[in-house]
C-alpha cells in the first residue's frame, strides 16, 4: 500500500513537470520567428486580370533555420509560380515554398501570379499566408483583400469653343458605381451650352460642372457655342428746361443693356471755359430718363453740357448741346411782352419752350437768341408804348410765329 502511494505521488509529481515543461515550450515558442508581409497589385481587379503577388519574410532568429511559407488562395484562381530561391516547392494547392536554411535577419522573397477567373463573382476575395519556423507559424500580413469587380471605360470630347478639364478628354476607365465629376471650361467669347451622347447618368447635362456615375461604357461630348454679343448701355442728352437767370434742369435718356447697375451724371461748364464741371454719380438699375437741377449759373451765359454714364469702369458721352441763361430773372421774349402786354401769356410760354428745347440746343439757335437779348429791349419799349404798333405786331407778326411753332410742336419736342 505504501510503495503505491510513492508511485502515484511520483507519477503524479512527473506528470507535473511534463505538463509544466510543456507549458514553458509553448510559451518559448509562441514568440514570433519570422516577420512576414504581402504585397498585391493590383488591388482591385477585373475578371480575367492577373495580380502579381509578393511576400518578404524575414528571420528574426539569432541563428539559422528551416523555413515554409504557405499561401492559402481562393478557390478556382489559377496560381503561376514567380521567383524565389526556396530549396523545394509544392504547388498544391495550397502552394508551399520551403528553405531548409535561412540565416540569422536573412531576408526571402517569393513572386507570385493569381489569375482572376473569368465567371468569378464581383466582391472580395481573401489571401490567408504563414511563414513556419522554429515550429512556430507566423502570420503573413499586408495585403490580404483582393477585389473583383468591373471597369468600364468613359469616352469624353468637346466641340470647337472649349474643353473639358476635369477629368480631361479622352478614355478613362473607373470601376464600376464610381461618380466622375465633369468641369468643361468655354474659351473667351464662348458659352457653354450642354452634354450630349450618354447622358442618361450625368446628374445634369445643362451644367458645366456636373457629375457621372459610371455603371457602363459611356461617350459624352461637351458643347459650346459663341457668346452673343452684350447689350452695351446707351446714353443721349436731352434738351435743357427751365433755365432760369442762375438755374437750369439738365436731361438725359439712358439704357443700362446687359451691364445693370451703370452710373449716370451730367458733364457742363461755360462755353468759354476749358474745364468741365460734373454732378455726382447716381447708380441705376434701369433703362429709363434722369434729370439733374444745375444751380449757381451765370446770368445771360452760354453753357454747354453733357450726359454721361458708366458701366465695367468705361465712361461713355452723350451728345454735347448748349442753353443760355436768362440774363434776367424777368427776361423771356421781350418784344412778345410787349405786344400781349403782359410775361405769362400762353403764347409767350410757347415761345420760351421752343427757345429752350430748338434755339439753345444749337450753336447758331444760341447766338441768334443772344442778339435777339441785346437788341429787342429798345424795341420792346418803342412798342409797349404805342397801342396800334402792339397790336399790329401781336395780330401780323407774333401770332402767326406762334401758330407756325404750335402747328409743328410735335416735331421739335421729340
Amino acid at each position: 500500500m505504501r510503495d503505491r502511494k510513492i508511485r502515484t505521488v511520483i507519477t503524479s509529481a512527473l506528470v507535473a513537470a511534463v505538463l509544466l515543461l510543456s507549458f514553458l515550450g509553448v510559451a518559448l515558442a509562441a514568440d514570433p520567428t519570422a516577420d512576414a508581409s504581402r504585397t498585391t497589385d493590383p488591388k482591385v481587379a477585373v475578371r480575367g486580370q492577373e495580380v502579381e503577388i509578393t511576400v518578404e519574410f524575414e528571420n528574426l532568429l539569432t541563428e539559422s533555420k528551416a523555413f515554409a511559407l504557405k499561401e492559402v488562395i481562393p478557390d478556382g484562381w489559377e496560381f503561376t509560380r514567380g521567383t524565389d530561391d526556396a530549396s523545394a516547392f509544392k504547388a498544391g494547392p495550397p502552394p508551399e515554398w520551403v528553405w531548409f536554411t535561412v540565416g540569422a535577419g536573412e531576408t526571402k522573397t517569393v513572386t507570385y501570379t493569381l489569375t482572376v477567373p473569368i465567371d468569378a463573382e464581383l466582391g472580395d476575395y481573401i489571401i490567408e499566408g504563414t511563414v513556419t519556423g522554429a515550429s512556430v507559424e507566423n502570420p503573413v500580413g499586408g495585403d490580404t483583400t483582393i477585389t473583383v469587380t468591373v471597369f468600364y471605360d468613359l469616352t469624353i470630347s468637346s466641340t470647337a469653343g472649349g474643353s473639358v478639364n476635369t477629368p480631361g478628354e479622352g478614355v478613362f476607365p473607373y470601376q464600376e458605381g464610381t461618380v466622375v465629376d465633369l468641369v468643361a471650361s468655354p474659351n473667351s467669347g464662348y458659352q457653354f451650352v450642354n452634354w450630349t451622347g450618354d447622358t442618361e447618368e450625368i446628374d445634369d447635362p445643362d451644367s458645366a460642372e456636373t457629375t457621372i456615375t459610371m455603371s457602363g461604357n459611356y461617350s459624352i461630348t461637351a458643347n459650346f457655342e459663341e457668346a452673343p454679343s452684350p447689350v452695351l448701355p446707351t446714353v443721349t442728352t436731352k434738351a435743357a428746361t427751365g433755365i432760369e437767370t442762375d438755374s437750369a434742369t439738365l436731361n438725359m435718356n439712358y439704357t443700362v443693356g446687359d451691364f445693370s447697375p451703370v452710373k449716370v451724371r451730367f458733364a457742363y461748364k461755360k462755353s468759354t471755359d476749358a474745364t468741365w464741371a460734373t454732378t455726382d454719380w447716381t447708380t441705376k438699375t434701369t433703362s429709363g430718363s434722369y434729370a439733374k437741377l444745375i444751380t449757381g449759373l451765370t446770368a445771360g451765359t452760354q453753357y454747354q453740357f453733357k450726359a454721361q454714364l458708366q458701366y465695367s469702369d468705361l465712361v461713355i458721352d452723350g451728345t454735347t448741346l448748349q442753353f443760355t441763361t436768362d440774363a434776367e430773372s424777368h427776361i423771356g421774349c421781350f418784344i412778345a411782352t410787349a405786344a400781349y402786354g403782359t410775361s405769362t401769356a400762353e403764347q409767350i410760354d410757347v415761345l420760351r419752350e421752343f427757345r429752350d428745347l430748338v434755339l439753345l440746343n444749337s450753336a447758331v439757335g444760341s447766338r441768334f437768341v443772344a442778339l435777339y437779348y441785346q437788341l429787342s429791349p429798345p424795341i420792346a419799349d418803342f412798342i409797349a408804348g404805342n397801342e396800334l404798333v402792339r397790336t399790329l405786331v401781336r395780330e401780323f407778326v407774333i401770332d402767326p410765329i406762334v401758330w407756325v411753332v404750335q402747328t409743328t410742336g410735335d416735331m421739335w419736342r421729340n
